[in-house]
């Protein structure tokens, strides 16, 4: 794949992924087909030979089996793959444990485990999802990474030793953008599937392996003699099938995942603005002794995952492309040569001489104009560019994303990062900015349905927490999410149930209460088995005329404009979803709870409908040509909610 494929935007990059997982599932039917056609013609081959009587007795005999025989290892593959898929319906964690990931602990005072952490959170703010949990893999000491989950907020980040400790910190970056790249086109849920699908044919194999150990047990008698055989060559034929089948499904497998790795190359350059990051990570691949292998048992069954090649073959069986070729693509004017993975006191350097310090030093510009939240914070022409880079960052995004994590105050952030004080953070978010007897009852709740330490950290936190800048809210809320899916189940269940009662105390739900409240939902649940896929129901949108009048509405009023100002602006909006009804509701008709309902509908669109939808919506916002900060944080808002992760705006910078 060249390298202009990383100028497709989010939305085909979603379309792709989900080709692409038809395409690998119709290919592994077919395989189990072809598998159980052969395992059918095996047994019916033995049915007709152990048969005595007539040619039409023996061919019954023969169908039977062959029926009965296609039958089992259909039941068996499938039942093989159902059971791999539901041991990691926890999704990405469970993947990372599987392949002897350990959770780093974000108060970690290890400078390596620090470096890396910093990079992620920094990476998933500028892209506008919340930040993964990280798995580091303590004995691997090759170069290598992978991301895996069903979903970004399902996402987590596994890192291997070899590649914390050997690379530098703009090669870490061109790394970790390679892996976010995987998080936001999609590709995740296909390789989970893989590893599902993959396991089930492998099981046919083990089933003969089993059958071959146990044959020799099997009676002594002439008739127990031909058992005996019988059940042996069955064994080497289930053997031989099940390699030969798991051979053509890794071949399918490698071939999907070498087109998503050139892709996940190119966005990381696309990402970084440096293309040197990701080409010196490779170079040092190449360069070291261990390469990017991972020794884990279950490496090949996840070689796929990896950000490099983590179990050596043959060319036909790799997941990834050469390596050179790989390098050439990012780095056209490579000298062929490689590099060593830096040394502990070139890391010490590495970290000495990191520029982001000095970046985070500059003054920091706040965006809009004030916590009315009706300050101009740029007009439409923001807006377009800015939906064109939902799904991708850029180097400016990162920086600034470093200067959003650093003006947090220190013991907000601290106490986002943590699993167990995160909940201490969004309470404290959550308490009544205005109103202090509101926040007393808040506070009151906390110490009567929560963790009492819980509750006196929220109040030791509460002055900075209702003081924060608005534009530092959401950043601190995504910090807080990867903490947090380490909670027990008991415990998210009680953060849960408190965080709804805080939300509710003043009988209303305000912008910031509805982000956090979706985004709970949206990502946190879904770690805990509580929010499931949403399917893809609609490809037209001539029956959502209402949800997408409620959509469009709520934008207009939420700019402030007056009745006439606001029906214009939906007209404007409607331009992009032409003959499906579309009208102005008033404000009470439009409210956070009916939007609330309308997309939880509209998520169920195709990509291709979500990006209709979300050009009427920035069609509506921009129709005065100013964007208030409230539209710009409902406008993500809206478009986290459609599964569409997107950039903050810039501070006083145009993206067009």
């Amino acid at each position: 794949m060249k390298t202009q494929s990383s100028a497709m935007d989010f939305f085909a990059h979603q379309d792709e992924a989900r080709k692409n997982s038809r395409r690998f599932v119709l290919l592994y039917t077919l395989a189990v087909i072809v598998i159980c056609v052969g395992v059918g013609i095996i047994f019916a081959a033995i049915g007709w030979y152990m048969t005595k009587g007539s040619s039409d007795e023996r061919l019954t005999m023969a169908l039977i089996d062959a029926f009965a025989a296609a039958g089992v290892s259909a039941a068996v593959i499938l039942g093989g793959s159902l059971y791999r898929i539901n041991e990691l319906r926890g999704g990405g964690s469970s993947v990372a444990h599987a392949l002897g990931g350990i959770f780093i602990d974000p108060s970690t005072r290890d400078p390596d485990e620090q470096r890396v952490l910093n990079v992620v959170e920094e990476m998933a703010i500028a892209s506008g999802v919340p930040v993964p949990p990280v798995y580091m893999m303590p004995k691997e000491n090759g170069i290598n990474a992978f991301a895996a989950g069903y979903s970004p907020g399902d996402a987590v980040i596994g890192v291997t030793r070899g590649c914390v400790q050997g690379l530098t910190r703009d090669e870490l970056q061109g790394v970790m953008a390679h892996e976010f790249s995987h998080i936001l086109n999609g590709d995740m849920r296909l390789n989970i599937r893989m590893l599902g699908f993959l396991n089930g044919i492998l099981l046919l194999s083990i089933t003969g392996r089993l059958l071959l150990q146990l044959t020799p047990r099997t009676g002594r008698s002439k008739e127990g003699g031909w058992i005996i055989i019988a059940l042996f060559l069955i064994a080497i034929y289930l053997i031989v099938v099940g390699s030969i089948g798991a051979l053509f499904a890794r071949i399918i497998q490698a071939a999907v995942s070498r087109q998503r790795e050139f892709l996940a190359d190119a966005s990381a350059v696309q990402f970084t603005r440096n293309p040197e990051g990701i080409g010196n990570a490779l170079r040092r691949i190449g360069g070291s002794s261990a390469h990017a292998k991972v020794r884990h048992p279950r490496a090949a069954e996840a070689g796929h995952m990896f950000f490099g090649e983590a179990v050596a073959l043959s060319a036909t069986l790799a997941s990834h492309p050469p390596l050179k070729e790989r390098i050439r693509r990012v780095m056209p004017d490579w000298d062929g040569t490689y590099l060593e993975p830096i040394t502990r006191r070139e890391r010490a350097k590495d970290a000495r001489g990191d520029d982001a310090g000095d970046r985070i030093g500059q003054v920091f510009e706040k965006i809009g104009g004030g916590d009315d939240g009706l300050g101009a914070i740029g007009d439409v022409g923001k807006l377009l560019p800015l939906l064109a880079l939902s799904g991708t960052m850029t180097q400016q995004h990162i920086d600034h994303a470093q200067q959003l994590i650093q003006t947090i105050p220190a013991s907000l952030r601290d106490t986002a990062r943590d699993p167990y004080s995160g909940r201490a953070a969004v309470y404290a978010l959550l308490l009544d900015r205005k109103n202090a007897e509101i926040r007393n009852v808040q506070l009151r709740q906390l110490e009567t349905n929560g963790d009492p330490g819980i509750a006196r950290l929220v109040r030791s936190l509460a002055t900075e927490a209702v003081s924060l800048k608005r534009e530092l809210r959401l950043p601190l809320l995504d910090m807080t999410l990867g903490s947090l899916s380490q909670l027990s189940e008991s415990q998210h269940a009680v953060f849960r149930n408190n965080a709804d009662a805080l939300i509710r105390m003043d009988k209303t739900i305000d912008l910031f209460e509805w982000v956090t409240i979706n985004s709970l939902r949206r990502h946190l649940d879904q770690r805990f088995g509580l929010a499931k896929p949403v399917p893809v129901q609609y490809y037209n949108l001539k029956r959502l005329g209402h949800e997408v009048s409620v959509l469009l509405s709520m934008l207009a009023h939420t700019g402030g404009k007056d009745e006439y100002a606001a029906g214009e602006a939906v007209l404007l909006g409607e331009s992009a979803v032409r003959g499906i009804g579309v009208r102005l509701l008033p404000a009470e008709e439009a409210d956070m709870r009916a939007l609330d309902t309308a997309l939880k509908t509209l998520n169920q669109c195709s990509a291709q409908l979500k990006k209709q939808l979300l050009r009427a919506a920035a069609l509506v916002v921009g129709a005065d040509r100013v964007v208030t900060t409230n539209e710009a944080e409902l406008l993500r808002a809206i478009a986290d909610s459609l599964g569409v992760p997107t950039p903050p705006l810039l501070p006083g910078q145009k993206l067009s």
